[in-house]
């Protein structure tokens, strides 16, 4: 590592979506990068990343690699984080997203590491909402649909109390909808990677569960600047929301597409892509995190066009 690497940022999950994005980001501001993974599979390393396997559900491992780096940050990103695998493992959900996170809290806590502790958790704690009680706001109370939102309502509430009985320095991130390139199995993939397949033809047929849903989408850079932001300016024992704050309609991304190829596109519904709970209406207030600094910079049509591009 680069000798002016004097602060060490260590990431569990690193290796899903967002990971990837936070440690390039981490590496341009001249941090070490810890890169803690479990997925086995193969997945798109980066050059300077100290990569090391973990399995959060294990305590024992965690100790050993918090002992050894005694890292300054620590991006809890590490989770089963599609709402759709709570359904078909909601003990494995809660082993992962629970289990997992006390087994970090109280590694920190025994071992008296006093770092900063970013811990992602998601708008799916929020549950629904009606859109006159919209945007959501960080005192607003939680009533998950799902048992995915309510592994990060456990989460979040235990990084709240670990700050109160521990001091631990636990700063909640509440992540809406993020896309980009690279991420997979969202709607911004699953309607972008049928348009690009068919886009040779003169009208294209899109497969498509609901697109009558409302959602807040951020662009993953925006998502990684974001955690980062926290990670710097954050207070220790609140939560933010970082959105867009832009209330956005599932079936404006046909709309864009539409209008920038200027194609013919036709919808498909498949009762296999509509979801049993599925969330009306999603959307941040971000007044709290914008007071500190931070706003989003990009836009929808940047997620549409990072996706159609991407390889």
């Amino acid at each position: 590592m680069n000798k002016k690497n004097s602060k060490v940022a260590l990431i569990t999950g690193s290796e899903g979506f967002i990971g990837y994005y936070l440690k390039k980001l981490l590496l341009k501001n001249n941090y070490k990068v810890i890169g803690c993974y479990y997925k086995k599979k193969k997945f798109k390393k980066i050059k300077n990343v100290k990569y090391l396997f973990c399995d959060v559900r294990k305590i024992n491992g965690l100790r050993i690699i918090l002992n050894k780096y005694k890292p300054n940050i620590i991006f809890h990103l590490a989770a089963k984080s599609h709402p759709y695998y709570s359904f078909v493992d909601p003990i494995g959900t809660i082993n992962t997203n629970v289990i997992g996170t006390i087994n970090l809290l109280e590694t920190c806590r025994a071992l008296n590491i006093n770092s900063k502790i970013v811990m992602a958790c998601s708008s799916g704690q929020y549950g629904s909402r009606p859109y006159s009680k919209l945007p959501m706001k960080e005192n607003d109370l939680y009533d998950p649909e799902h048992i995915y939102g309510l592994s990060k309502v456990f989460q979040d509430s235990l990084c709240k109390q670990y700050f109160k009985m521990f001091k631990l320095k636990t700063i909640r991130a509440i992540l809406f909808n993020t896309s980009g390139q690279g991420k997979k199995f969202d709607v911004f993939y699953d309607i972008c990677n049928q348009f690009r397949k068919q886009l040779s033809k003169k009208k294209i047929i899109i497969k498509c569960g609901n697109l009558n849903n409302f959602r807040d989408f951020m662009h993953v850079e925006d998502v990684a600047e974001g955690l980062f932001f926290l990670s710097k300016k954050g207070v220790p024992g609140q939560s933010y929301n970082i959105g867009s704050s832009n209330l956005i309609k599932n079936s404006k991304i046909i709309d864009i597409l539409r209008k920038k190829y200027n194609k013919s596109i036709s919808l498909k519904i498949e009762k296999k892509l509509l979801r049993k709970y599925d969330e009306k209406f999603i959307s941040a207030s971000i007044d709290k995190i914008k007071k500190l600094g931070w706003k989003p910079i990009k836009k929808i049509d940047d997620i549409i066009l990072d996706m159609i591009n991407q390889n």
